[in-house]
């Protein structure tokens, strides 16, 4: 089996690491966290750093950056591709993803999500479990969907857009902004400009990144 890291032993890294055990051979974490190098997450040792990942290890180890934080996983996956690493995307098999969907590369897709045709999702997007995005979508590299999310279709969501759990992004929206965070529950029913907070039913802003 290929042999891949997870960068971030977080919950979240130790969740993708029950999944990536089925097609990896995952030799354990990365992170830099100096009180948790040489300690273990499930069965899996964190063996070092940022600065041990490039300096110690083989490139044809693939690297995955499960961190919710858009600005540091995409930091990270651009650097670790400059470095060398694969960053491939993982795609769980309990999803249903129409054959003509474009997925970039180091993309996250959990179970029981649904995405409609001729949607297209750019490079280092993560998607949680339960998610539904229909037709036309364009997602743009870094965005963030949390668990149970609703999008509708023929929707632009630009660069590190942030969705919280149980948000609605109704058919009619046609852009979302660069960098803007729609608050659990959310139900967006207009365009929201960069960098906006967007909370409530209707959504309404409550300030700016």
């Amino acid at each position: 089996m290929e042999k891949c890291v997870i960068y971030g032993a977080g919950t979240y890294g130790e969740v993708y690491a029950s999944y990536l055990k089925d097609q990896y051979n995952v030799l354990g974490f990365i992170d830099d966290n100096p009180l948790l190098i040489g300690k273990k997450v499930s069965k899996y040792p964190i063996l070092g750093n940022s600065e041990f990942l490039f300096s110690k290890l083989d490139r044809t180890i693939s690297v995955f950056v499960p961190i919710g934080n858009n600005q540091i996983r995409v930091s990270l996956l651009e650097k670790i591709n400059q470095e060398g690493f694969s960053t491939p995307s993982f795609i769980h098999s309990e999803t249903l993803i129409h054959h003509s969907v474009s997925i970039g590369n180091g993309v996250y897709i959990l179970p029981s999500t649904n995405i409609m045709p001729f949607t297209s999702i750019s490079d280092y997007s993560m998607i949680s479990m339960g998610v539904n995005i229909a037709h036309h979508v364009i997602i743009e590299k870094g965005c963030f969907f949390s668990q149970g999310v609703n999008i509708g279709a023929s929707i632009n969501i630009k660069e590190q857009a942030y969705f919280g759990i149980g948000s609605i992004l109704m058919t009619g929206v046609s852009n979302v902004g660069k960098k803007t965070m729609i608050g659990a529950g959310a139900v967006i029913i207009k365009d929201v400009p960069d960098g906006a907070v967007v909370v409530g039913n209707p959504g309404r802003i409550i300030r700016y990144n």
